[in-house]
């Protein structure tokens, strides 16, 4: 679906840009011209917003996936020392970095 609607935007967008230049030429357009320009552009719209929402569901879909497997990923390695940071980190980066860690070896 969203290979199909990125290529009806660009088809769109190349054939109301092809209308604009056209209408530019002639400086009075006419209504009915008029309003088949502001069709297309509505239509444009539509087409723009349906893109969004189908990349926000996926954007969903992938923070979930990513929330998962890091809980998945804490709970795995929950208490195990999996590498050790040859520097002391600044104060409030130590909370991240050492989370529920038995000791005090920074």
């Amino acid at each position: 679906k969203y290979q199909k609607l990125k290529m009806e935007i660009e088809r769109q967008s190349k054939k109301l840009e092809k209308k604009k230049e056209a209408h530019a030429e002639v400086s009075s357009l006419d209504r009915s011209k008029k309003k088949k320009l502001e069709q297309d552009e509505e239509k444009l719209k539509n087409t723009n917003r349906d893109m969004t929402l189908v990349k926000m569901k996926s954007m969903f879909a992938i923070g979930f996936a990513f929330t998962a497997l890091l809980s998945m990923f804490n709970s795995i390695f929950d208490g195990r020392v999996v590498a050790k940071l040859p520097f002391t980190p600044i104060y409030w980066i130590q909370g991240i970095s050492h989370p529920y860690l038995p000791g005090d070896d920074m």
